[in-house]
């Protein structure tokens, strides 16, 4: 039975980009979320933050994870019928 890693990466780093409330995909997968420094002070707020970016991020990679097994399972079942 094949075994599979996890890998979760969160950063935090200062950047002179525009407030934006709701996570963004982009273009390479990654969904970021800008937040003020008043917020990125605050265990509370910093939690919420990170907490809502990832949740799309976890539900889009389950979806690319499940796509990826299915595509493989019909492989399998037809050497087990073999």
């Amino acid at each position: 039975m094949a075994k599979y890693k996890i890998k979760v990466n969160v950063d935090l780093v200062e950047c002179d980009e525009s407030i934006n409330s709701e996570p963004m995909k982009h273009d390479n997968g990654n969904f970021t979320m800008t937040i003020s420094e008043e917020d990125a002070i605050s265990i509370d707020k910093c939690e919420s933050s990170i907490l809502r970016t990832a949740y799309p991020t976890i539900r889009d990679a389950i979806s690319k994870h499940l796509i990826e097994i299915s595509k493989k399972k019909p492989k399998k079942e037809a050497i087990k019928k073999k």
